[in-house]
């Protein structure tokens, strides 16, 4: 998770707020490229903190869930879950 750590402590400091980010802006947060996967298959950005996402558990550790994904125009919706 600690790719994914600086994205889970940008989505806390949100407060519940919820945020459109681009590809590009996640990318920023976190210090390197998403990977392919983030634009070839939209379970990338399930909800989902079993197994080997560790990208997934660090926004919902954050409390937040992806809420929309448009991988054509490298935007992500986060939204709070509690």
């Amino acid at each position: 998770m600690r790719k994914y750590a600086a994205l889970q402590t940008h989505l806390i400091r949100r407060n519940g707020r919820p945020e459109m980010l681009t590809f590009e802006e996640i990318e920023d947060i976190i210090g390197k490229q998403l990977p392919q996967s983030a634009i070839k298959h939209r379970s990338f950005w399930a909800n989902d903190n079993e197994g080997h996402h560790s990208h997934a558990r660090s926004w919902m550790k954050a409390g937040y869930r992806v809420a929309y994904v448009d991988r054509d125009e490298k935007v992500v919706r986060f939204e709070r879950t509690r």
